[in-house]
């Protein structure tokens, strides 16, 4: 068994598809509103209201969640397992989480503090909401496709490789996103492990990026909370939509 597993992680073919072609198209789309929204737009257009419906209700809600969720279930009538979000292997998704979260925060938050409870929260609801759309977009979309398309090794290159390019879109330097190509990586194999988006979020993937905007400096009113948080419901009701649509069809 443990020889059968290891040619199926191992193994290479070449199979790409008109879903490689959705991913890809994906990418361009959710790459470009987050350049509009940061270069182009910029964070303090109409009170940042702008930045917001852009960067977090189009490219994270609509494109980064609802287009690989209509494109999976409706086009292609596939379950939702498809995009990693199941209940198979959760309960092991979840346990090895806590553990990844708890090493995570012994080496960084445990010793540079938590910040003060009005710029933290923000700063958490912004995480958990992103977290989401990088945990379904990336790993159950992009990544998935690109193993059925090449197999699981070139889909954690290729994935990692695309998601530091997608940060071309915050015009972020060349060497940081070097850097985030080797995050991707950690996210990747820890993601194949279960392919599971539980296996990241609402814990792992998160406090990363957390850790990140405390150390860039970032601080949102206290407000910002709310619509992220409505983001986020928002992205589970699209969830809960397109499986109650699955279990109509046939192929939850």
């Amino acid at each position: 068994m443990l020889i059968e597993n290891a040619k199926r992680v191992f193994a290479i073919h070449w199979k790409p598809g008109r879903d490689l072609i959705a991913v890809l198209a994906s990418w361009v789309l959710v790459v470009g509103t987050l350049y509009t929204a940061t270069v182009v737009v910029g964070s303090e257009a109409w009170g940042g209201i702008g930045y917001f419906l852009l960067y977090a209700v189009l490219g994270a809600g609509i494109l980064g969640v609802g287009f690989p969720l209509y494109w999976t279930v409706v086009i292609r009538k596939r379950p939702l397992s498809d995009l990693g979000i199941s209940t198979r292997w959760l309960w092991l998704s979840l346990g090895l989480q806590i553990i990844f979260a708890a090493l995570q925060y012994a080496g960084t938050l445990a010793q540079s503090g938590i910040p003060e409870f009005e710029r933290f929260i923000p700063l958490l609801a912004l995480s958990l909401t992103i977290g989401f759309f990088e945990a379904v977009f990336w790993r159950g979309w992009v990544q998935l496709r690109l193993e059925e398309a090449f197999g699981a090794i070139p889909a954690i290159l290729l994935g990692s490789l695309l998601y530091a390019a997608y940060h071309i879109g915050y015009a972020m330097p060349l060497g940081e996103m070097t850097f985030l190509f080797f995050i991707g990586i950690m996210y990747a194999i820890a993601f194949r492990l279960t392919k599971n988006i539980f296996i990241l979020w609402p814990l792992f993937q998160p406090m990363g990026q957390v850790i990140t905007l405390i150390k860039d400096g970032l601080e949102l009113p206290l407000l910002a909370s709310l619509g992220f948080v409505e983001v986020l419901m928002g992205m589970f009701v699209l969830v809960w939509l397109a499986g109650r649509y699955a279990g109509k069809q046939g192929y939850k």
